[in-house]
């Protein structure tokens, strides 16, 4: 079972949460059909028009196509993956955060039953060969990770957020996991973006929320393949 990208989105935490504002269903996703320098107006699949305000300071992301060949150690990591009958976790998709918040740091579950989140430090990757020389037979790359838990230093069973850590962000204990990286999942790089890449026909997702006034304000824009 593959979980959907927005599911996947949904537990990514980079974006701050929007003061005196009521969220809205989304993210929306389409066209750009246009952009004033204030304005974005994506226009979805089903042919409504959603408009909303960019704040100067609205987060601006853009995915870009990668494979695993394109992962380094040390590069972070958004991954979701469904636990199998035997323990291990199979990726659905891999994302390469290049500005990661360490509040989203840590691996909980997700909404969808065997699903899980983990937001990490990529330890190692084990590619076809390596895979091969440590006794797996099936050589499915391996990608090994590490990242700060919500449980107290030195606790044996590391998972939930880092940000629910006793100490604090990053305080807390240390993790490891591994997933199975199969052929045909999907790997993106997260990069930031800017205003001038907000050209009408380019694929979009965008946040939104309702102000107190009625008004609708844009908490996130990513742009993808």
């Amino acid at each position: 079972m593959r979980i959907s990208t927005p599911a996947i989105c949904a537990f990514i935490l980079f974006a701050a949460p929007v003061a005196a504002q009521n969220a809205a269903p989304g993210p929306v996703t389409g066209v750009i059909q246009s952009f004033d320098g204030k304005v974005l107006t994506i226009r979805a699949a089903d042919g409504s028009a959603v408009a909303a305000t960019l704040a100067p300071n609205v987060p601006l992301t853009v995915r870009i196509k990668r494979t695993l060949a394109d992962i380094k150690p040390g590069d972070f990591v958004a991954s979701g993956g469904t636990k199998g009958p035997d323990g291990k976790i199979h990726a659905n998709e891999i994302r390469i955060i290049a500005v990661p918040t360490p509040s989203g740091e840590g691996q909980f579950p997700m909404s969808e039953p065997g699903q899980v989140m983990t937001n990490a430090t990529v330890k190692q990757i084990m590619t076809d060969a390596t895979v091969k020389q440590v006794g797996s037979t099936s050589g499915v790359p391996i990608i090994k990770l590490t990242f700060h838990g919500a449980g107290a230093p030195g606790a044996a069973n590391c998972t939930g957020h880092s940000s629910d850590a006793p100490g604090g962000v990053g305080k807390g204990c240390i993790g490891e996991t591994e997933y199975d990286v199969p052929a045909n999942v999907p790997v993106m790089a997260q990069l930031p973006g800017d205003v001038s890449m907000l050209k009408p026909g380019a694929k979009a997702s965008m946040n939104i929320a309702k102000n107190p006034d009625g008004s609708t304000s844009a908490t996130r824009v990513t742009l993808t393949p």
